[in-house]
């Protein structure tokens, strides 16, 4: 680990000891650096919990963080809103993992990767930033301090998710009894299962595996939300299942 990647794993990691945001200390020069610090983040909180996975659209690129230990919390989730320098919503399709693959450098293909798969579920991301300034910063920074995640919520269990018309569903987002989000589709990847083959590929040949026990959540149906401490939120998937959180 060179020096430059030291010395930003441990803000990232006294920012999350002390409450206090740190600046970006430089500019990242490429994807190698950002996951360099993910990894040694991870490294010194314990065993990965998951990983959370998104896509602008159904062809870009997929952007990957680990969601790290202590990241998943049953539904109704309860956080300090009080002690988060923001509180950002965001009503997902999550996936958990029931099978290890073991980190390797051949390619798993679609059929493999999906046989590693147990249930989804309505998740709710929560996602709250160890970086000052964060709507200045490098979109690359806000990547390597795990793409703010905060936490994710894991709601009900989604039956028979293979045959779903993901397009269609529909998705709600009611904060303290008001509807923010009513709506039909919202993921920018349209098929969450395209970003979760890549992320459990991504996870094997580059990031030590995937384990039974994880979770992968594939990005916001419902775009990032900033609510106040005292906030309820709840998350719906109509006729699938929901998932709360206060704050």
């Amino acid at each position: 680990m060179s020096p430059d990647i030291s010395n930003a794993v441990q803000a990232l990691l006294e920012a999350r000891r002390s409450g206090r945001q740190v600046p970006p200390p430089f500019a990242l020069k490429d994807r190698a650096a950002v996951f360099a610090i993910q990894d040694g983040v991870a490294a010194a909180t314990g065993p990965v919990a998951g990983w959370k996975v998104g896509a602008r659209t159904p062809t870009a690129e997929p952007n990957p963080a680990p969601l790290l230990a202590g990241a998943l919390v049953p539904s109704p989730g309860r956080f300090d809103g009080k002690a988060m320098h923001m509180i950002g919503v965001e009503v997902e399709i999550s996936f958990h993992i029931v099978r290890d693959i073991a980190a390797r450098t051949a390619p798993v293909g679609r059929d493999e990767a999906l046989a590693a798969v147990g249930d989804a579920f309505v998740g709710m991301e929560i996602v709250d930033t160890r970086l000052a300034d964060f709507k200045s910063a490098d979109p690359e920074w806000l990547l390597a301090d795990n793409q703010m995640n905060h936490a994710l919520v894991i709601g009900n269990s989604i039956n028979g998710w293979k045959s779903l018309d993901w397009p269609k569903l529909q998705v709600n987002l009611v904060v303290d009894g008001k509807t923010i989000v009513d709506q039909q589709g919202g993921l920018g990847a349209v098929d969450p299962v395209r970003p979760l083959v890549w992320m459990i590929d991504h996870a094997v040949r580059h990031r030590g595996g995937i384990h039974a026990g994880q979770a992968i959540t594939t990005g916001s149906w419902t775009g990032l939300r900033y609510f106040p401490p005292g906030s309820h939120a709840r998350g719906e998937f109509v006729g699938l299942g929901e998932v709360e959180a206060s704050f």
